[in-house]
């Protein structure tokens, strides 16, 4: 409950001060590359099938420092929730629990599918990012539900901030292609998560 009053209480002009380091990053050129096929992929695609959650968890962690494995076979209940997820604002608390089961019992993992399949929707969430955001990235932290709803909701605030239209035009140019509001965020708090925001 306390870091989730602790992101709560994060305002925009916070995170948006820190956008300047996104201007010199470089460090983000080989998941650019990446991150626009695996958006691209599900774009597209109006349904989504058993098939492109197999495909979706594999080359989602791609960008993982652990190998998938699949902790359930409830695939049905699965593709149910992925399909809720690309055409509903969000999916539930229970929702993204039969997600995580499948998927290494992570939602690290599982937000990053998340992002690819709906990108306006959900923004990548992980350690560095958790770091930034509370100063510290415990397994146990990063992993609750709670956290991940509350820095979605922040994410939102951010790109509502009037100022935020100008970053975001600019980061777009600079990765070379549209991204969304939800990946400039999450981009500004994944790069500067060496210098937490709160402690």
């Amino acid at each position: 409950m306390k870091n989730i009053q602790l992101i709560e209480s994060i305002q925009a002009g916070e995170i948006l001060d820190r956008a300047v380091f996104l201007e010199n990053d470089s460090t983000q050129n080989n998941y650019n590359k990446s991150y626009y096929h695996f958006v691209k992929y599900f774009e597209s695609k109006a349904q989504l099938t058993e098939h492109d959650l197999v495909i979706a968890a594999n080359f989602t962690y791609g960008w993982m420092p652990t190998i998938l494995e699949y902790k359930s076979d409830d695939f049905d209940l699965a593709v149910s929730v992925i399909n809720k997820a690309k055409h509903s604002e969000r999916i539930s608390d229970e929702d993204l629990l039969i997600l995580k089961k499948l998927m290494n019992n992570s939602i690290v993992g599982v937000s990053k599918m998340l992002h690819f399949i709906n990108p306006n929707v959900y923004a990548i969430w992980d350690s560095r990012v958790c770091n930034f955001l509370t100063g510290k990235a415990h397994a146990y932290k990063v992993q609750k539900s709670g956290l991940f709803w509350a820095y979605l909701d922040l994410c939102q605030k951010v790109a509502a901030a009037p100022e935020f239209e100008f970053i975001h035009r600019n980061h777009q140019e600079k990765v070379g292609y549209d991204i969304t509001p939800m990946r400039t965020v999450e981009q500004i708090m994944f790069i500067c998560s060496s210098s937490p925001i709160r402690y």
